[in-house]
């Protein structure tokens, strides 16, 4: 086995990147409704899409960062992944083999520019740490560096990880997944895993707009998770930074045990991301956001959503409308983040596309007119409503945001209103991005409301 040379090198370096750099407070929870993120010190609501989730690795992000800021778009998904041998790996070669001391020079200088074009355009970056399909099938027999017959620096032997999976992720079955102390404390494997990682945290510590989950739809065993949500914050922590973490599990159902481990536990992960959920839809889309939120009503957290699915399971095609649904659905589920997945052909999202542009500008143009970050959701105030009919933000008793999915008609409880107050409504036709003219509206004792046709519609309601 290869002697490791390397060290605390990358610690001492960003330490001293960051120390006594005076940062703007970056992304953090908004401290007055910390169900929302706070960037550059105002609440934000983080709305993205993107052609790639490992962005940095596709040529024209500059583009599809600008495609995004002028649509109202604010946040990607990196994954740290290569697909194959067309896209660098994190390592250097020595002959034929990887060497896992030595690190390819092409693949982060792509990840350093990603993060400061990013950084320039005010766009939040959530970088995942473990591609967990890059450690599955050829993406870990045929390229990955980390396999035993594809470096110099151990055997199957020595590391305890094979040469070949071909199982599906959700097996969850190579050891590489099992390393961390209080699993297998795979004391040959584990400090190439924390070199790695260091060094990614040696380039996103000079920043203050990333997120970190650990991984990607992972079915790996809570303890590898909770290890690497540690060390990044115990990292960042002696560079003089708080980051904030979480982590992606494959799970469709929210009340799934596994997601109870992110959702019950902010000692470890201090944000949420639930983008499974995104396979769901309708109305048990929207009650699982309803299930997360209260869950965590005592230690309220950002939720996010990285992956936004433009398919049912087990169809096949995309289907753009079921896609800017599950979109829409979030941001009325109290959400702090939705992002529209990728449009490859294992992505099953819309990407950046013109429905995907379209819907980030509608919901822009009603957060222009409402204060979302100090509503909640007050879907109660809705009666006479049929199944994923309508769904409604409030700011108590002054202000009032009622999206109807495709249509339909309700009455709206204006709680907390004057009695007898006179109230102005105000239509938002989200599907060509059009406002029709207000008109007055007093409860008796309800406000009724009624789309002015099919698709996708907003009541605005103000108190006069």
């Amino acid at each position: 086995m290869k002697k490791n040379l390397y060290g605390s090198a990358l610690l001492v370096l960003f330490a001293a990147l960051t120390a006594g750099s005076a940062f703007a407070q970056g992304i953090r929870p908004w401290p007055e409704n910390p169900y929302y993120w706070e960037l550059q010190g105002k609440p934000t609501l983080l709305l993205g899409g993107s052609i790639d989730d490992d962005l940095f690795q596709y040529r024209g992000f500059e583009q599809q960062l600008d495609t995004l800021v002028a649509c109202g778009g604010n946040v990607i998904r990196n994954t740290m992944a290569s697909s194959d041998t067309t896209r660098p790996w994190p390592f250097a070669k020595e002959g034929d083999k990887y060497d896992l001391d030595r690190f390819n020079p092409e693949y982060w200088d792509r990840f350093s520019r990603l993060l400061e074009a990013a950084s320039r355009r005010n766009v939040v970056v959530q970088v995942e740490i473990w591609a967990t399909f890059n450690y599955y099938r050829d993406g870990w027999s045929l390229f990955n560096p980390f396999n035993p017959a594809l470096n110099i620096n151990y055997t199957p032997g020595e590391s305890g990880l094979p040469t070949e999976n071909r199982n599906h992720p959700t097996r969850a079955d190579n050891p590489f997944f099992r390393t961390v102390p209080g699993y297998l404390n795979n004391k040959v494997v584990l400090p190439c895993q924390e070199r790695f990682v260091d060094r990614v945290l040696s380039y996103t510590l000079k920043y203050d707009n990333v997120l970190y989950a650990m991984d990607n739809e992972t079915s790996a065993d809570p303890r590898w998770g909770a290890y690497w949500a540690g060390y990044i914050k115990k990292k960042a922590s002696q560079a003089g930074r708080e980051v904030y973490v979480t982590e992606m599990w494959d799970p469709w159902d929210l009340r799934h045990e596994w997601h109870l481990h992110t959702i019950d536990h902010p000692e470890t992960y201090n944000f949420i991301d639930i983008s499974q959920n995104n396979w769901q839809e309708g109305q048990r889309h929207q009650d699982a956001l309803a299930f997360v939120r209260e869950r965590i009503a005592e230690v309220p957290r950002p939720i996010n959503n990285t992956k936004v699915y433009a398919m049912r399971g087990g169809e096949r095609g995309l289907n753009s409308r079921l896609a800017v649904s599950r979109f829409w659905g979030n941001v009325w589920g109290g959400c702090a983040s939705t992002r529209f997945h990728r449009p490859t052909t294992a992505g099953h999202g819309i990407g950046i596309n013109h429905n995907a542009r379209r819907a980030i500008r509608g919901i822009r143009e009603i957060l222009a007119h409402f204060d979302i970050f100090n509503s909640t959701v007050q879907d109660r105030l809705l009666k006479d409503r049929a199944e994923n009919e309508a769904y409604c933000l409030a700011c108590e008793g002054q202000a009032w945001v009622v999206m109807f999915p495709d249509g339909g008609r309700v009455l709206l409880d204006p709680r907390g209103a004057p009695q007898g107050a006179r109230f102005e409504a105000r239509w938002f036709d989200a599907d060509y991005i059009a406002w029709q003219q207000p008109y007055q509206l007093e409860a008796s004792p309800m406000l009724p409301l009624g789309a002015p046709g099919h698709g996708r519609w907003v009541a605005l309601v103000n108190l006069k």
